[in-house]
């Protein structure tokens, strides 16, 4: 077999197989950005931007006489290539002299895990922008306490079907040391194949998975605000506004809290410190839902404290990720492949100062909650 290092096509094409299979929580995401970002001629670099529109929702009403007209109020967001990962590695001759799969075990396997796992990680980090919640002072303990996440996830998001369940590895250690999780008889799976590599099974209608890369959050103690909405006749808290506006406040609001509306299938994210008396609350992503009037408002996990951050429920449309394709040098041998979303190039080079051949695997990447709507972060007191 000839040696690999002349096959700059073939190493990009290993690269991109193996980066495939190394990511976890970028395989459970939508990948249909990377087509925005891809319309044009390549050029693509850190900072890049496309909008993102989330569906509108409406209010049924019965028809007395004459229609009421609604407006088309979608939540906005913004996606953004956020970074650009390399592993770049020397190569000598002995490198030079492997075939393709010694090249594979080598060289590109140990690069693309990295990449991999660095791409996790920062995807992993947007799932903390989900709206929805369900907190609980010993989570997972029971299968009635998973029940409970189920209905909130239910009650929260849009759509009945689909549904992942990421844990990070505490969450993770606790359902394989728990009978209702594990016991053959409840789950109706082999014992042998339901825990294998990432995936850990299906159990109450959600496929679960673990990852290393989870992000960790600690939201500290919550705020204690008590109060109402006051939607002004229909002049205050309209679908894609970024400001709730209440009564006067009894308590406060501290910044990450989870406030629920009674009526409102998700709770409201709180962007920064509010104080007592204050009648507007200002918000991290826009209203989108119809807010009752005159509904009452409390705080999620109200004077606990260490709301830490477990794991979420969500499915395919829940998380956006973009893969942009580089540009290919002109003065060095390179390949830059892309398939399913993802993307990756592959560069040759020589360095003249130091002496030294290198290969370059790098990428672009962004990712966004692409509908918060659609996921519950899981947290324990």
């Amino acid at each position: 077999m000839a040696n690999a290092w002349t096959q700059v096509d073939q190493i990009a094409a290993e690269s991109l197989m193996q980066l495939d299979d190394a990511l976890v929580i970028t395989q459970l995401t939508s990948r249909d950005k990377t087509a925005d970002f891809n319309r044009t001629a390549d050029g693509y670099a850190v900072g890049d931007t496309v909008r993102i529109k989330t569906r509108p929702d409406f209010e049924a009403k019965e028809f007395a006489g004459s229609i009421v007209v609604q407006d088309i109020n979608e939540s906005q967001r913004s996606m953004t290539i956020e970074k650009h990962l390399d592993v770049s590695v020397q190569i000598t001759a002995k490198e030079k002299a492997l075939d393709m799969d010694g090249f594979t075990e080598q060289v590109v396997k140990p690069a693309i895990i990295r990449l991999a796992e660095k791409a996790d990680i920062y995807v992993g980090t947007k799932i903390l922008e989900g709206a929805g919640t369900f907190a609980s002072n010993d989570l997972f303990a029971t299968a009635a306490d998973m029940a409970l996440s189920r209905e909130a996830a239910l009650l929260q998001q849009l759509d009945p079907t689909g549904r992942h369940c990421l844990v990070n590895t505490s969450l993770e250690a606790k359902l394989l040391g728990a009978s209702y999780f594990t016991t053959y008889n409840n789950r109706g799976e082999a014992g042998a194949t339901v825990f294998q590599e990432a995936s850990m099974g299906r159990a109450m209608g959600m496929d679960f998975y673990s990852s290393l890369n989870m992000p960790t959050d600690v939201l500290g103690t919550a705020g204690t605000g008590t109060s109402q909405t006051n939607n002004g006749g229909g002049a205050n808290n309209i679908i894609g506004g970024s400001t709730l506006t209440i009564d006067a406040l009894t308590g406060q609001l501290e910044a990450g809290d989870r406030i629920e509306i009674a009526g409102m299938r998700r709770p409201l994210i709180v962007a920064s410190q509010v104080l007592a008396t204050a009648t507007a609350v200002p918000l991290t992503d826009p209203i989108s839902e119809l807010v009752p009037d005159n509904a009452a408002l409390t705080v999620i996990g109200s004077g606990q404290s260490n709301l830490e951050f477990q794991g979420a429920i969500f499915d395919s449309q829940s998380l956006a990720v973009a893969m942009p394709v580089l540009d290919t040098p002109s003065d060095k041998p390179s390949f830059v492949i892309n398939d399913n979303g993802f993307s990756i190039r592959v560069v040759q080079g020589y360095d003249m100062a130091s002496k030294t051949e290198t290969m370059s695997f790098d990428m672009l990447i962004g990712a966004k909650a692409y509908d918060p709507r659609r996921i519950t972060l899981l947290r324990n007191y």
